[in-house]
């Protein structure tokens, strides 16, 4: 097994967070001191650290949930329905549906969203931790689109997430409100050992670490993960636990579990996004080629099959992973523009405006995007000239950086 996680039981400030944590990239678990004044963690749990199913069942059970049956393998996922969180609550009681885990439950968002429409209000049940405020992923989308990174998970024990890397290599952290989970975390290093015999990384992985056929992926034996239990001891339901950019990870609830869950980025971890995002143009690229093919042989006009490929391929990118080049630079405009000061459209209900305290330097800032902003433009692809609405975002992005 690889070398054990660092744990800290005080709450680390952001400066320290930023030195220790963010820039080497390195994860950690923090101690229950970080969400005590979490309502979640008040009333979601029984005396004796289980599950409060009555409570969650009579506050939210009239809520859609996406569920997925672990008992089931579809490509690199799990099958997946809409319930009411109140029918899948039923089952548990009677002990039925135990290979059912609610993932993805955009619970904050809804709820908020229903009290600003004028529904029913409910109490928000956690705050972000000040450490992970500095969030470009969810302030953008917050305040832009109606979706965010920002997740429930319940499920029963032996539930579980297969292997996978958070989306273009995000960070993500993850609390449990009261169950324990297991972990097995593969640093970067171990990233050759995971796929199938071929090596190449846009091939399959491995989907459960727990039975991995050896004939398909040989490479797996080699692979040295680091495994934790999240939750141990006296601290066992209330842990946070804080995954760098790029750990391939898969997750597995030891006793019935919930745990709110974050994807999130900002300047520290910008360049791996920006890498991720060449890599997975070059991935769907390379399954297209002979959409590539076609479009050059039917075309006389051959800038008029390159901006037609480009559109297909961000296309494709965007309905894989969530977002293209588009919306990556929509981001970074967004964040400079927080950073730098100026106007800029913030929904203070989804996501309040993060203070100066808690994000990195500005000139930090500045050059971590400068680097991909330089990188971007040279690209033999030419995205920044063949993507509908790309140019004015750049220009925008330019104009900040020359200030």
């Amino acid at each position: 097994m690889g070398e054990p996680l660092a744990r800290v039981d005080e709450v680390p400030s952001y400066k320290t967070f930023l030195a220790h944590f963010l820039l080497p990239n390195k994860p950690v678990i923090i101690g229950p001191s970080l969400i005590a004044s979490w309502p979640a963690y008040k009333h979601w749990q029984c005396e004796d650290g289980s599950i409060n199913w009555d409570t969650l069942q009579s506050g939210y059970g009239d809520l859609e949930v996406t569920v997925a049956d672990c008992s089931t393998h579809e490509f690199s996922d799990q099958h997946r329905e809409q319930m009411l969180f109140r029918d899948i609550v039923a089952l548990w009681k009677e002990g039925k549906g135990r290979a059912l885990y609610v993932k993805d439950w955009h619970l904050a968002r809804r709820l908020t969203t229903n009290q600003i429409t004028g529904m029913a209000s409910r109490e928000a049940f956690y705050a972000t931790p000040d450490i992970f405020r500095d969030d470009w992923m969810n302030a953008y989308y917050s305040a832009h689109t109606q979706d965010d990174f920002r997740f429930v998970y319940v499920g029963a024990a032996e539930t579980f997430t297969p292997l996978h890397r958070d989306v273009y290599t995000s960070y993500s952290w993850s609390t449990n409100v009261a169950g324990r989970k297991r972990w097995w975390l593969f640093p970067p290093d171990q990233t050759p050992f995971l796929f199938r015999k071929g090596g190449e990384e846009h091939l399959e992985t491995v989907f459960d670490v727990r039975d991995v056929d050896l004939e398909l992926y040989p490479l797996f034996e080699r692979a040295r993960p680091i495994v934790v239990e999240q939750g141990s001891g006296e601290t066992i339901f209330v842990q946070v636990f804080v995954l760098p950019s790029g750990w391939y990870h898969q997750v597995e609830n030891i006793t019935d579990c919930i745990s709110i869950n974050h994807n999130w980025c900002n300047a520290v971890n910008l360049p791996s996004l920006y890498d991720s995002m060449c890599d997975k143009v070059l991935e769907v690229e390379r399954a297209l080629e002979d959409v590539r093919e076609l479009l050059a042989q039917g075309s006389a006009e051959p800038e008029g099959w390159h901006q037609e490929w480009t559109a297909i391929v961000q296309d494709v990118v965007e309905k894989d992973a969530g977002w293209n080049w588009l919306t990556f630079w929509k981001m970074v405009r967004h964040a400079l523009t927080l950073a730098e000061a100026k106007p800029c459209i913030v929904n203070e209900d989804l996501w309040p405006r993060t203070s100066t305290d808690l994000t990195p330097p500005l000139d930090f800032i500045v050059g971590r995007i400068r680097r991909c902003y330089e990188d971007f433009l040279v690209r033999s692809q030419r995205e920044h000239i063949l993507v509908s609405e790309l140019g004015n975002v750049l220009i925008d992005v330019k104009s900040m950086l020359n200030e």
